[in-house]
C-alpha cells in the first residue's frame, strides 16, 4: 500500500459488517471494481474493499463531501493528498 495507508485512522468499524463490501487481497483489484462499479476504496490492514455511501456514513464521514472526488474515491492511493488529508481529520475525529 501507500504511505497514507499506513497512516490513515481505523476506516473499519464493526457496524460496517451489516453492508454489503466488496474485499480484494490486492489494491489493482480493488480499484479495478472501483473503475467499474463505483464507491468508496478503503484499506483493511494489507486488503482493500469498496464501501457504498451509507458505510461512509456509518465512518461518520459524509459521503458528498468534495473531498471523495478529489481524491477519486480512493482512500489508499489519493490522487489529492491535501483532500485526503482534510478527509482523515475528519475520520480522526469521528473514531
Amino acid at each position: 500500500m501507500t504511505a497514507t495507508h499506513d497512516t490513515a485512522p481505523d476506516m473499519w468499524v464493526s457496524g460496517l459488517a451489516v453492508f454489503l463490501n466488496h474485499w480484494f487481497a490486492d489494491y489493482a483489484q480493488a480499484r479495478a471494481h472501483l473503475e467499474a462499479e463505483g464507491g468508496y476504496l478503503l484499506p483493511y490492514g494489507s486488503q482493500c474493499f469498496i464501501a457504498n455511501t451509507e458505510a461512509i456514513r456509518e465512518l461518520g464521514l459524509d459521503p458528498d463531501d468534495p473531498d471523495w472526488t478529489r481524491i477519486g474515491w480512493d482512500w489508499v492511493r489519493p490522487a489529492d493528498q491535501d483532500a485526503w488529508q482534510r478527509l482523515r481529520a475528519k475520520r480522526e475525529l469521528a473514531a
